[in-house]
C-alpha cells in the first residue's frame, strides 16, 4: 500500500469548513523529537482524522494514529519493538477564542501568525507522551529471569520512642 503523505501544516478554519478527512502516513524522517525519544527506530505513522465544527461552532480536530517504536526495555537493557496507539481532539485558539472558552473535552493548540496548525508536531508530541516512562517487555519476554533485591533486608524492627509523649503526659 503506498503512503499517502499527511500535510505538515493546515489550516484548520478552512478544513473544518470544508468537513476534511485526511487519512494517510507521516514519515519517520519527519519526527525527530520522537526518534530520539525512542531507542532510534520509530516505523512511519499511520494517521486518520477529520477537522470539524460541534454544535457549538467550535473547530475541532478528531482522529487517531498508529505507529510502532523501539524501547529500551528497562529491567533488562535490551530494545524491544513497542505498538503505541493515540488518539486525539483539538481545538485550535483563534483571535477570538481564548482558552477558557473551549471546552474541557478539547486540547487547545495554538495557530501560527499564518492561521495554520502544525499537526504533525501535534502528533509527535502525542507519540512521545504516550511513550511508557519505564518501558519494559512483558514478564514472560523479557531475559531477565527474576525480580532481584541487593542486600539483606533486616526483619529486626526496633521501636523507637514517640517525640510525642512528653506531651501526651502534659496533657493528663
Amino acid at each position: 500500500m503506498q503512503l499517502v503523505k499527511i500535510p505538515l501544516t493546515l489550516d484548520p478554519i478552512k478544513a473544518a469548513k470544508m468537513h476534511s478527512n485526511y487519512q494517510g502516513g507521516i514519515e519517520s524522517a519527519q519526527l525527530p523529537r520522537l526518534l530520539e525519544a525512542s531507542a532510534g527506530f520509530c516505523s512511519d505513522i499511520q494517521v486518520q482524522f477529520s477537522c470539524d465544527t460541534d454544535e457549538q461552532g467550535t473547530v475541532i480536530i478528531n482522529g487517531h494514529a498508529q505507529g510502532e517504536v523501539t524501547l529500551t526495555c528497562q529491567r533488562c537493557m535490551h530494545e524491544y519493538k513497542q505498538n503505541l496507539s493515540v488518539e486525539f481532539c483539538y481545538s485550535p485558539l483563534t483571535a477570538k477564542s481564548q482558552e477558557d472558552d473551549i471546552p474541557d473535552i478539547y486540547d487547545p493548540v495554538d495557530m501560527d501568525e499564518n492561521g495554520h496548525i502544525a499537526i504533525a508536531e501535534l502528533i509527535e508530541d502525542e507519540f512521545i507522551v504516550s511513550i511508557p516512562f519505564f518501558p519494559m517487555h512483558d514478564v514472560e519476554d523479557c531475559s531477565v529471569e527474576q525480580d532481584f533485591t541487593l542486600g539483606e533486608i533486616d526483619d529486626s524492627v526496633e521501636e523507637r520512642p514517640n517525640p510525642f509523649a512528653v506531651l501526651q503526659k502534659l496533657k493528663k
